[in-house]
This record gives C-alpha cells, sequence and structure tokens, in this order.
C-alpha cells in the first residue's frame, strides 16, 4: 500500500487575525499586548501600617499634618485680616464705633444713673441672701414645693431645653469654664498678710489657718459663707444676754 505525502497549505486571512486596529487605519497593534495590574493595597501595606500604630510614629504624623495645618490657616487668616484692614480701614472704623458707643452709654449712665441703682441692687440682694435663700429652700422642702420642682423638671427635659441647654454649654463652658473656677476659688480661699509679722497667708474659708511664720491664728471661721455667720453673731448676741453679773459679800 502506497501512500502520498503532500505539503499542507495554510491558508491566508483576508483580514489579520489577533489584530487590533488603532485610530490611524494604517498601523496595527496586536490584541495579545501585556496589560498591567492596578493592586490598591497589599498585604504588606497592612502589615506597614499596622506597626506604625502600633509604634506610634502614624499618630505623630497626624498630629504633625493638623498642626500644620491649622498654623497655616491661622497665618493665612492673619494675612487676610490684615489686607483687609488696609484696604478697608477696618480697625480705625470699628476704634471710631467704640468709642461713640462708649460716649452714648457713659451719657444714659449720667442720665437714669444705671450703675447706681446696679450697686444699690447688689448691695440689697448679697444683703438679703441668706434670708431669701433660706425661704426658698424651706419652700422647696414642702410638698406643693416637691411638686413644683417635679414638673419643671419635667417640662425642662421634654420641652427639649435641657438638650439646647446641654449644646450651648458644650460650647461655653471650655472659655467660660476658667472664669468659674477662678470665681469659687476666690470664693473659697482667703489670702492676706499676718498682722505680727506681716507675711503672707492664704487657707480655706472654712478651716482655721494660722501663720506659718510666727504660729498666729489670722482667720478662724464665724460660720459658713451664707447663713452661719449671721445666726453665730445672733447667738452670741443671745449668750452675752444671758450672762448676769453677780456680786455677793461674805457675812
Amino acid at each position: 500500500m502506497m501512500g502520498a505525502t503532500l505539503p499542507w497549505q495554510h491558508l491566508v486571512p483576508s483580514k489579520p487575525i489577533g489584530l487590533c486596529p488603532a485610530q490611524n487605519h494604517k498601523q496595527f497593534i496586536p490584541l495579545h499586548c501585556q496589560v498591567s495590574k492596578v493592586q490598591a493595597f497589599r498585604r504588606s501595606d497592612f502589615d506597614v501600617f499596622a506597626r506604625r500604630i502600633t509604634s506610634g510614629e502614624a499618630w505623630r504624623d497626624a498630629w504633625r499634618r493638623a498642626n500644620d495645618g491649622f498654623e497655616q490657616l491661622l497665618y493665612e487668616t492673619k494675612k487676610t485680616a490684615e489686607r483687609l484692614d488696609r484696604q478697608y480701614s477696618v480697625s480705625r472704623r470699628l476704634s471710631a464705633v467704640t468709642r461713640s458707643a462708649a460716649d452714648r452709654t457713659r451719657e444714659i449712665d449720667r442720665e437714669f444713673e444705671l450703675t447706681q441703682r446696679w450697686r444699690t441692687f447688689s448691695l440689697d440682694f448679697s444683703r438679703n441672701w441668706p434670708r431669701n435663700r433660706k425661704q426658698f429652700i424651706d419652700f422647696l422642702d414642702t410638698p406643693l414645693g416637691k411638686s413644683f420642682t417635679t414638673i419643671f423638671f419635667l417640662w425642662f427635659a421634654l420641652s427639649g431645653w435641657l438638650f439646647r441647654f446641654l449644646i450651648f454649654a458644650t460650647w461655653v463652658l471650655p472659655f467660660a469654664g476658667p472664669l468659674l473656677i477662678g470665681a469659687v476659688a476666690n470664693n473659697l480661699v482667703i489670702k492676706g498678710a499676718c498682722p505680727a509679722c506681716r507675711r503672707q497667708f492664704a487657707g480655706y474659708k472654712n478651716q482655721t489657718v494660722r501663720c506659718a511664720s510666727c504660729g498666729n491664728i489670722v482667720w478662724q471661721p464665724q460660720g459658713d459663707f451664707f447663713s452661719r455667720g449671721s445666726q453665730g453673731s445672733s447667738s452670741s448676741s443671745k449668750s452675752e444676754h444671758d450672762v448676769i453679773d453677780v456680786e455677793f459679800e461674805e457675812k
């Protein structure tokens, strides 16, 4: 049996297979060109980030960037304010308005005697505060006072004023807190100079204070800040009236 061997002729297609035309039809770009893969994160990136968080380097970088951004903002704000001041004379106009407002305020004060009336009201209020405070506390201890306190608290909480007050306090307390603490500290602390050795002393008003140099008593409380002082003075005066001086002769 005999076999004939014939060469295989490859067919030439009319259009190239596996080629993609570009914008210029005379050029052909093969479709099997290499495409680069884009990876957003790798495991090593997470490991580096976790290592930076653990060591605190990421926090330091974040704090440094925030500080730099804040300083840049302050610098730009200052430069903008200076430019606006030079362009529109804001400081000069503001000073003129402030002087005119101060002059008008002094005129109104002289006309209606507001300062004198406020000073009188403050003195009367501080003088009558212990009595008014005691009356208010006695009223709150009554059933009517307790009912009034409960109703007022429920209305204050359910009407939304409680949350408004908390939000307002969140913004105000960082600025008013130091002033309130200073005022409370001034009311609780007594300062002065020792009359014997002239050395400065400081202490609380509710305890006996001795001079650290000579040991003399420079402050001795007579009661609390509101009501005990007046009660103590009245009790001492009553006790003085109860003392009777008696003389007798022996026979």
